[in-house]
């Protein structure tokens, strides 16, 4: 037993039951700061859930803002790589949007091979047979594992590849993060591929308060803690912990973009047992169990900030489209030398 995370070792961590892969997730748990790894709280229910909400939501808008873009948009897009192409969906999970961009590359091109990247791997692989029936012409070859676990997959491929990272899942990557990632990225790219971002643009406090509001509990805190019980026997009560959002508003003259902050804070001091893990693990009053990495959950970008990130990631802006609100933006990367304007 331990009374702080950071004070518990791997010899005194019983982890013969759990999957290699599962070991990130405690290593997170019992860190300094408590948080939980981005790939974790989307299994396959905790999928399900989230494409049902993030579509049905009267607050949480990104889905329908995002795929207003790309059905006005999805041709422009497919037409920034020749084909024969290949498009990788980063965290595809149902690929509802995506669909957009497969009709559109299957209309310019014929053919086309989909790679959907998801850490969901038996979701993806049920949504990837079921677009091979719904779109003659398309091959789908799922990808099970992190963002750049898909891009290092795909890189040695010969087509040019047009990769998707949509619904604003960029923006949770840690902001001391992100240029690194994007760098790695451009590295894995030749000058005839794409990277098309779907990010949010809305900040306004009250509108993303709402957005990231209770309607989340079912999935960020009930799902999650239990997933974390299944996973490692443990005893974890979803009542005793409270769910947390808080908006961090940035000038927009600040390279540094708006967030969001979500955690869930423990409701009073107790301990929860692991059994699979021999691991108590103890909560103070108040503690808190970050989503995510870094100390953002959510960007909320302006065009200058996402230029500038571009810029020192080795990328310029091919082009971007904008919602009729203009609080979305798609927007396509390209690597650096071969975009001599930006637009």
């Amino acid at each position: 037993m331990t009374d702080r995370a950071n004070d518990v070792s791997d010899d005194i961590i019983n982890h013969n039951d759990v999957p290699e892969e599962l070991m990130s997730v405690v290593a997170s748990l019992t860190s300094e700061r408590r948080y939980v790894p981005q790939w974790y709280v989307y299994d396959t229910r905790g999928s399900e859930m989230c494409e049902e909400l993030i579509r049905k939501s009267k607050t949480y808008k990104v889905w329908q803002h995002e795929y207003s873009i790309l059905q006005t948009h999805a041709d422009d897009i497919a037409s920034k790589v020749s084909p024969p192409a290949v498009l990788v969906d980063l965290g595809s999970g149902a690929s509802s949007k995506t669909r957009l961009v497969i009709e559109a590359m299957l209309k310019r091109h014929g053919r086309a091979t989909f790679v959907p990247v998801d850490m969901a791997k038996e979701f993806i692989e049920t949504r990837g047979r079921q677009l091979e029936k719904d779109y003659p012409g398309l091959t789908v070859e799922p990808f099970g594992g992190l963002y750049m676990d898909g891009v290092r997959h795909v890189a040695a491929r010969k087509e040019a590849k047009l990769l998707l990272w949509l619904g604003n899942s960029f923006s949770n990557i840690s902001i001391h993060q992100q240029v690194k990632m994007l760098q790695e990225i451009r590295t894995q790219l030749s000058d005839g591929d794409r990277l098309v971002l779907g990010v949010d643009m809305n900040t306004d406090r009250e509108a993303v308060s709402q957005a990231y509001g209770h309607q989340w509990i079912s999935i960020w805190r009930d799902n999650l803690i239990s997933r974390f019980n299944k996973d490692f026997g443990g005893t974890m009560d979803a009542e005793k912990f409270e769910y947390c959002c808080e908006f961090v508003e940035n000038s927009p003259d600040q390279d540094e973009p708006s967030c969001i902050v979500l955690s869930l804070a423990s409701s009073c001091k107790q301990r929860v047992h692991f059994e699979t893990l021999s691991l108590d693990i103890d909560f103070e009053d108040g503690e808190k169990i970050y989503f995510y990495e870094g100390p953002n959950t959510s960007c909320k970008w302006n065009l200058r900030q996402l230029r500038r990130l571009a810029e020192k990631s080795g990328f310029a802006v091919d082009a971007h489209w904008t919602n009729d609100e203009e609080n979305y933006c798609v927007i396509c990367l390209a690597p650096a030398d071969v975009i001599h304007t930006s637009v």
